[in-house]
């Protein structure tokens, strides 16, 4: 069979299923190797036979059966061992094996190496789908964790803004930012600052910082924190150390990531 030559339709599914003689069967496999488009069709037609094979019911075979395989072993063990003794002009007849047995157990070849194939991909695409579904789950433990934190921390907000020692500082914009205001609230027990502000964007390369200015000692930084342009209110919270009493309240314009104490110039204020 030359390479501009292809194998046959017919020939393709009987050397899929192990049907085709030796000899076109070896001359097929070769030109298979060598040929694009017959190998394709070559794998399509197991393919096939794979699922064939998964089609088919599966016959006891008959109680005589065993018997009859024994009894062929036990006649081909005692011609071997008589061949020896018997004489020259006795022809020991071996069991002929039939051809048909051969290609059923060639086909049955055939079938079993796409089934284990097939069945390995199975078992690939189920554990992939598995570690999907493992990833997805251990992705939404983390959401749950992460809203259950949130939750926590909005419902000691307002027990913070609820209480009644909670204090509310009211901030005014300042020559740099006359049209800027702010509200803080303090809770001096706990050292939670909550405030909202209202002032306008900034660059990428700046953030506002709020102070706690104490009754004594250097400013407490209170978080940084951006302007959205949107306009739309927010509100950011920190803590501070607890029981820390306030002479006022300030917001600075600093370095992107803020800085330990205040550099840059005042946008609101407010004294307590």
């Amino acid at each position: 069979m030359s390479n501009a030559e292809h194998i046959r339709e017919e020939n393709l599914e009987l050397l899929a299923l192990g049907a085709l003689p030796e000899e076109e069967a070896a001359a097929a496999s070769a030109h298979a190797a060598g040929c694009t488009e017959c190998a394709k069709k070559l794998a399509a037609a197991r393919g096939h036979g794979a699922v064939l094979a998964f089609g088919l019911t599966q016959e006891k075979p008959a109680a005589a059966a065993k018997e009859k395989l024994f009894t062929r072993i036990a006649l081909e063990r005692e011609g071997k061992s008589d061949e020896a003794s018997k004489r020259p002009d006795q022809v020991v007849i071996a069991p002929r094996k039939v051809r048909g047995e051969e290609r059923k157990r060639s086909w049955w070849n055939w079938v079993l190496a796409p089934v284990a194939a097939a069945l390995t991909l199975v078992s690939l695409g189920l554990w992939r789908e598995n570690e999907r579904l493992v990833r997805e789950v251990r992705e939404a433990r983390l959401v749950a964790a992460r809203l259950q934190q949130e939750r926590v921390h909005v419902e000691r907000l307002v027990q913070v803004l609820a209480a009644p020692e909670t204090i509310t500082v009211k901030l005014a914009g300042t020559a740099d930012a006359p049209q800027s205001r702010g509200v803080v609230k303090y809770n001096e027990k706990t050292g939670t600052v909550i405030y909202t502000a209202e002032l306008p964007g900034l660059p990428a390369d700046k953030v506002y910082q709020m102070w706690l200015v104490p009754a004594n000692g250097a400013p407490i930084s209170a978080g940084v924190f951006s302007q959205t342009k949107s306009g739309k209110v927010q509100v950011w919270s920190a803590e501070v150390p607890a029981k820390t009493e306030p002479k006022a309240f300030a917001v600075t314009i600093e370095p992107a990531g803020g800085v330990p104490q205040p550099t840059g110039p005042k946008v609101l204020l407010g004294a307590s």
